[in-house]
Order: structure tokens, then C-alpha cells, then sequence
């Protein structure tokens, strides 16, 4: 595993930001880390890059304790958040200057055409740039020396649909040479490219799969009854049920097919003057998942 943390535990004073978390990434995938503000993603990201330590447990990049990277690791790990900071003096080709002297493996020709994708003005300092330009030009810093691990935290917040599109566009076009764990709440931008999803909630991964594999058993179900449902003792798998006159509408979690959903619902609630079930997008899913939470509490 090229992520991997085993009982990862983070605390600040009595909030527990990252309880128990056992997460695993492969190589070469692209893992959403989906969840509500305060879920505990951010702190998780930094504890992954020793910007913070865990209070109990392990988290290991590269197959290395996070708490032993060394400078020379450091150089294979990509790490972005939308509050970094730029030398805001610097020019855009100063600012790449300084960089390339900073990694061995930098890729010029790959620079070269990310800052023409992106048409970054060379002579404008770094602090006259627009929120878009500045996080492009920090994306591009954190792709040019090709890192085998690539850590972003929010780095489409703020940004309007065109450049979300060319700063996801520049990433794509990286994907399968690194392996990327990125945290947004621009969910439908990042759905195309995303091969694993880990949900949180409260400091806690309780969701970990496959996009295909969490897209394939989850659906949003409308069915009109021939008697009004009693949405009590549903099963735990439908989400958020809502019952208006003799239509029930949830989110099942263990789809396998119409068939065999029509048949549960049935034999649970009667019979059925209509089914629909429809395949839900991962902002929707997470949509469904927040709010079945939020209702636990």
C-alpha cells in the first residue's frame, strides 16, 4: 500500500479530530476523501505528511512511518492545501526557478506545458495573482517533480467551473504515474477521475471501496404503494426515508438489482403500483450519507 494508517488517532485537547482510522490506498489510485466539515480529512492529510504527529496508532506513506520521512522522501510526496502559502514577491518564472533548484527530478518539459495549459503570465508577481492562478501554479509546482504520492487538501475551493475544469484537467492528465488522495467538496469535478472513495464521519473512515463498486450498490428508490408506508423498522441499508401519501423515497445502500428490491419492498410493505430506482452521483451519494448521519446523532 502506498497509504496506509493502522488505528490512526489524533487529538486537540478533548476533541478527538481522527479516531481509529484505518485507511489503505493502492498504488496508483485516486482516493476521494469525502465527509462533512470538522470529519477529521484535513487533520488526517496532515498527519499523513508529518505536518502534524498521531496522539496513538501509525500512518505510513511509502511503506514509511510518517514520522520517519526524510528530506529525501519528501521529495517523491506531493502535498497541496488551499491555504498554502506562496512567496508572494516572486514572479511566476522566479517562483519556478526557485523550485526546480529544490528537486532533482524535476520535469521541465512537463512544466513547460502544464504553465502553457494554464497560461500563467511569467512576469506577474505571485501576489497579483488571481485565487485560480495562484492554485494553478501551486498544482503545477506539486506535479512537475512527478511525485509518487500526491496529497490534496481542498485545491478546488474558491475556484469558478472553468479553471475547477483546467486544474482537474492538469491533474488527469498525471493519473496512473501517481497515486493521489485528494479532499473536496467539489465532488462532481472530481467524480471522473476518482478510482476509490473513504467517507468520514466524526474522525472515523466508515465507508472504503471502489468508485465502481460504491456507484453499483446504491441507488435512489421512489416506489408508490397501494397503502401509505410506516417508515419505522425499515432496513438499516434505506437511507433517509421519506413517506408523502402512498409514495416512500430512500437511498438504498445494498442494491443488487430491481428484482430483488421490488421483492423487499413488498414483502415488507405491500404491494406496488410503482418502482423507480435510479443510479446516484458520488456529491449525491455523499449527499445521503451526510444526512443519514447527521440523523443518528
Amino acid at each position: 500500500m502506498i497509504i496506509e494508517t493502522e488505528n490512526l488517532t489524533k487529538k486537540f485537547w478533548r476533541h478527538e479530530a481522527v479516531l481509529g482510522v484505518n485507511l489503505t490506498v493502492t498504488q496508483g489510485a485516486i482516493c476521494a476523501l469525502v465527509g462533512a466539515n470538522g470529519a477529521g480529512k484535513t487533520t488526517l492529510m496532515r498527519v499523513l505528511v508529518d505536518i502534524l504527529g498521531p496522539d496513538g496508532g501509525s500512518a505510513r506513506v511509502m511503506g514509511i512511518d510518517s514520522r520517519r520521512l526524510t528530506s529525501r522522501d519528501r521529495l517523491r510526496i506531493g502535498y497541496l492545501t488551499e491555504s498554502q502559502k506562496l512567496p508572494d514577491r516572486l514572479s511566476v518564472s522566479q517562483y519556478f526557478d526557485y523550485l526546480r533548484t529544490l528537486y532533482p527530478n524535476w520535469d521541465r518539459s512537463l512544466e513547460t506545458q502544464l504553465r502553457e495549459q494554464f497560461q500563467l503570465p511569467p512576469k506577474r508577481a505571485l501576489g497579483k495573482l488571481s485565487h485560480g492562478m495562484r492554485m494553478k501554479a501551486m498544482l503545477i509546482g506539486v506535479l512537475a517533480f512527478r511525485p509518487k504520492v500526491l496529497i490534496l487538501d481542498e485545491p478546488l475551493s474558491g475556484l469558478d467551473p472553468l479553471v475547477r475544469d483546467e486544474v482537474m484537467a492538469g491533474l488527469i492528465s498525471q493519473a496512473g504515474e501517481t497515486t493521489v488522495l485528494i479532499s473536496s467538496h467539489e465532488l462532481s469535478e472530481i467524480e471522473g477521475c476518482t478510482t476509490h472513495v473513504a467517507f468520514m464521519v466524526r474522525g472515523r473512515v466508515i465507508i472504503q471501496e471502489s468508485m465502481e463498486s460504491l456507484a453499483a450498490r446504491c441507488r435512489d428508490v421512489t416506489v408508490t404503494l397501494v397503502q401509505r408506508p410506516a417508515i419505522g423498522g425499515l432496513p438499516e441499508s434505506w437511507l433517509n426515508p421519506q413517506a408523502e401519501g402512498l409514495q416512500l423515497r430512500f437511498v438504498d445502500t445494498a442494491f443488487v438489482g430491481d428484482a430483488q428490491l421490488q421483492e423487499q419492498v413488498q414483502k415488507r410493505l405491500g404491494g406496488i403500483h410503482h418502482f423507480e430506482s435510479t443510479p446516484l452521483s458520488l456529491r449525491d451519494i455523499s449527499k445521503a450519507l451526510i444526512r443519514a448521519t447527521r440523523q443518528e446523532t
